[in-house]
């Protein structure tokens, strides 16, 4: 079960976020600045959050850095007028005159024209595109909320789920037991922060807790220390739980040669199915799974191995 959503980020809200930390100031702007929001629902398209200054694929908002400055210094009056009137013609969320430079009166007249939020900062342009592009991605990007267990198993973010009962809270008490580190229980929440990237975090009011049937709610940073719980991990693995059927068990798959993916937001991620069948050590296979999983990260198959090992002996007994 998932839920996703996106959300918007007032300008007005980003510039009180990063005032004090890029130095922005207001020029022009200001009382539109709640009318103007940047979004992720643009980003399946060219346009970017934050950029430099760009005429063929425009940012949300624009950055005006010493480079940009220059170029436009160097158009005469009727060329630069039409350079800035095509960059409002966009509808940038806001601009930002980097570096200590001066917006320059034709660039603050046609902002107030078109009601275009317009900052300056001290701060170099290759800064304020640094911390607004990862800032902002982060507050805006998809998300969703996936019910199980997120994990850092062997560096990797693991996210454990199954049906109710499978499990999932008592494998994770005994990996942390093993020295593995806790992200979220219950609801972790996915954020997507690039097309191949991830990121899970706990929501605030679980962190730290790890809810186990008969022993209620567990505080692990409590019980185990500060290095058993992590604050955010990029999500790489997911090992579901089942109960198998009696017909089931007559048909698992001992070379595992199917490759699942579970489709997270925009990405397909691979999951790994672990039965659970009495006498098994569930803690020791999902280390296993998981250094398993590395060895595939780094190129190594043991099961296509093994398999190219049985065609050899085969062909050499003809």
């Amino acid at each position: 079960m998932s839920q996703s959503s996106n959300q918007a980020l007032l300008v007005s809200e980003l510039v009180e976020r990063f005032a004090d930390r890029l130095d922005l100031n207001w020029i022009c702007g200001r009382n539109q600045a709640d009318s103007h929001s940047l979004s992720a629902d643009s980003l399946q398209e060219r346009p970017s959050l934050v950029g430099f200054l760009n005429l063929i694929h425009p940012s949300q908002i624009q950055i005006l850095g010493e480079e940009e400055q220059r170029w436009l210094d160097k158009l005469d009056s009727r060329l630069r007028w039409q350079a800035l009137a095509e960059i409002f013609a966009a509808k940038p969320r806001a601009l930002i005159v980097a570096s200590g430079l001066s917006a320059g009166s034709d660039l603050e007249e046609q902002a107030r024209e078109t009601s275009t939020p317009l900052l300056s900062s001290s701060k170099p342009g290759w800064e304020l595109l640094s911390v607004l592009e990862y800032q902002v991605a982060r507050v805006v990007a998809h998300r969703t909320i996936l019910h199980g267990v997120f994990l850092e198993v062997f560096t990797q973010g693991v996210l454990i789920t199954g049906t109710s009962g499978a499990g999932k809270s008592e494998l994770a008490l005994e990996l942390l037991n093993r020295g593995h580190r806790l992200i979220a229980d219950d609801s972790p929440e996915f954020i997507q922060m690039t097309p191949d990237a991830i990121e899970g975090r706990c929501p605030k009011v679980l962190q730290d807790c790890l809810e186990v049937r008969g022993l209620g709610v567990l505080n692990v940073r409590k019980m185990f220390g500060d290095s058993a719980v992590k604050t955010s991990k990029f999500l790489r693995l997911i090992l579901h739980l089942y109960h198998p059927t009696q017909e089931d068990e007559s048909s698992l798959d001992r070379l595992n040669r199917r490759a699942e993916t579970q489709r997270v937001l925009d990405l397909d991620v691979p999951r790994l199915l672990l039965p659970v069948l009495p006498g098994r050590n569930l803690a020791v296979i999902a280390e296993a799974a998981v250094r398993n999983f590395m060895l595939q990260l780094k190129g190594f198959d043991s099961t296509a191995e093994f398999l190219q090992r049985h065609a050899q002996l085969l062909s050499s007994n003809d």
